[in-house]
């Protein structure tokens, strides 16, 4: 009796809730003062009626996990977390089987209560999922027209690079189609740069719309556009760009005003550098425009 009494007080000096149960009829035999300020002197009931409000023994008990087939201590310690729904509180628990001094084989229990520390790391995970939304949200907008809400210019270089490196891993080619709203300047001059502006929105609608699903089409830089074409040569390119200026011609815009824009066309040459393919269409797009205007010019071979 003294030595039990003297066993449990070296319980009583540890400042967490601790229990011990039976591991034949999972009756609570000891528990000391901080686990009894937390959920009273239960001694001599079921630790699953007094701890978790069940009629039968938990479904998520470890007792069978720290006993042998016998039924006596095999060494094991167990550390888990676990929601008391009883206490409305996460615990970690540190079990382990031991003989009690009456000779009993008991489960000792030291139940931790981390409800607040749970609550921080469930705030701290929130935090960082909303972190994590933004950052997604900063990269797209860093890489979307504010005007357009097209991919903008560092977007499409990335596409170029992915494309050019791709083309060279496969051998694989692809066209670009860069397109300039003809003579910007005038209704800029005309009806002022909030018209411009809506232009340059309807005329971004018009062609991202009429692309296919595999292409990319953003805004280069003021009135000028960019179509990245994958697995495409210039006929293919020239065809979509014929397209893309037809759709354009036909509609009507801001102020009445009816849009027309000239294109040109570039396929991709092997070990070609990005900025060569795009200059190339480029002077694709400036002979168009040398030869009147709202049409499609396909880059020369010797370009």
């Amino acid at each position: 009796m003294i030595e039990s009494s003297l066993f449990e007080s070296h319980f009583d000096l540890i400042p967490f809730g601790i229990y011990a149960v039976d591991v034949a009829t999972y009756e609570i035999i000891f528990s000391n003062r901080h686990f009894r300020e937390l959920f009273g002197d239960h001694v001599g009931k079921p630790c699953y009626k007094t701890l978790y409000d069940l009629d039968r023994p938990c479904s998520f008990c470890r007792i069978r996990d720290l006993v042998t087939r016998d039924g006596m201590p095999n060494g094991k310690t167990l550390v888990f977390e676990h929601f008391n729904d009883a206490a409305d509180g996460w615990f970690q628990l540190q079990e382990r089987a031991m003989s009690w001094p009456d000779g009993r084989v008991v489960k000792y229990s030291i139940a931790v209560d981390i409800s607040e520390l749970k609550e921080t790391q469930n705030r701290l995970a929130e935090a960082h999922a909303q972190l994590a939304l933004k950052n997604r949200e900063l990269d797209r907008l860093s890489l979307t027209d504010p005007l357009t809400g097209l991919p903008n210019r560092l977007a499409l270089d990335r596409v170029l690079e992915d494309e050019a490196a791709r083309g060279q891993r496969h051998g694989r080619t692809f066209s670009v189609i860069i397109g300039d709203i003809d003579h910007f300047k005038r209704i800029n001059d005309v009806h002022g740069h909030a018209v411009g502006d809506a232009a340059l929105r309807e005329a971004a609608e018009t062609l991202a719309a009429s692309v296919r699903g595999t292409d990319t089409a953003g805004r280069f830089g003021g009135e000028e556009f960019l179509v990245v074409c994958p697995e495409t040569d210039a006929a293919g390119a020239e065809i979509l760009a014929e397209n893309l200026r037809a759709r354009v011609e036909e509609r009507t815009y801001a102020k009445g005003e009816r849009l027309t824009m000239s294109f040109g066309v570039a396929e991709s040459r092997p070990g070609e550098s990005p900025s060569r393919l795009v200059a190339r269409a480029d002077a694709a797009l400036y002979r168009a425009k040398a030869l009147g205007r709202n049409r499609v010019c396909r880059a020369e071979t010797a370009d």
